[in-house]
């Protein structure tokens, strides 16, 4: 599928996937799932300060990407052409959204040229208690998005993030177990695996690995669990290795981590 979406493939073969397309609906929404994808990573510009930057600019630069956020999430909420946005609680999120990231970007801003001296950690922490609300805000305004693509940005705002309270876990897991696309999933598991040292999301883990059907998402939740020797995973890997509908692949990875724990 991604070689017919990067035109990767032949006129034969590129043929032959639009006729499949045409009689199956399953692999025609997943084509469509993964051009969304392909298409938000191809979107994403990676800026990359020089080393001889100083850290004023930084926070400029900073909050030029808020300012911009911003001005997309106020154009949302007008019912711009960006996404659809239905419901009040949506645009009430975005309006809220825009409003943090309007006064924190000028606050930012404003203190990158502002005094120098004994208080500057401390001006630092607080504009990183700043950025972690705006991040969080982004996460619960644009989680229940219908696009995938916007859904797995909200994931990504989770992912920087430190130390997220049990709001925001909640909302990871949940899209972890319920999202209809496995690509969001997957990246709610990415974000849940980068703090699976904190006991309530390796709780949550556990919990999930019990009623996952998806095979990618078994055998990622298997191997994390397994890689921080969480002796209660054994029950639902066993569950997993007896269920007569899970695939071989994935039988064949419980049965070799069931060993290590």
């Amino acid at each position: 599928m991604i070689d017919y979406l990067d035109r990767a493939v032949g006129a034969e073969g590129a043929a032959a996937m639009r006729a499949h397309l045409l009689g199956c609906e399953l692999c025609r929404k997943e084509v469509e799932e993964m051009r969304e994808l392909l298409l938000a990573m191809a979107d994403q510009e990676l800026r990359q300060p020089g080393p001889g930057l100083r850290e004023n600019f930084q926070v400029m630069l900073q909050s030029e990407l808020n300012m911009e956020t911003t001005d997309d999430l106020l154009r949302r909420a007008r019912g711009g052409k960006v996404e659809h946005v239905e419901t009040r609680k949506g645009i009430g999120w975005m309006v809220a959204a825009a409003c943090i990231l309007l006064v924190g970007g000028f606050w930012m801003g404003t203190m990158g040229s502002g005094r120098k001296g004994s208080d500057t950690a401390q001006q630092l922490t607080s504009m990183q208690k700043e950025i972690k609300g705006m991040k969080e805000v982004l996460l619960y305004s644009l989680i229940d998005d219908e696009s995938a693509s916007q859904r797995i940005k909200a994931v990504s705002y989770a992912e920087a993030i430190p130390n997220p309270d049990k709001k925001v876990i909640d909302v990871l897991v949940n899209t972890l177990n319920h999202d209809k696309s496995v690509n969001v999933r997957l990246a709610a598991l990415y974000s849940l695996g980068s703090w699976s040292d904190n006991q309530t999301v390796r709780d949550s883990l556990v919990t999930s690995l019990t009623g996952q059907k998806e095979p990618l998402i078994q055998v990622m939740l298997i191997n994390l669990l397994a890689a921080k020797k969480e002796s209660r995973a054994i029950a639902p890997i066993k569950d997993i290795l007896s269920n007569s509908n899970t695939l071989p692949e994935v039988k064949e990875v419980a049965q070799r981590i069931l060993k290590t724990l």
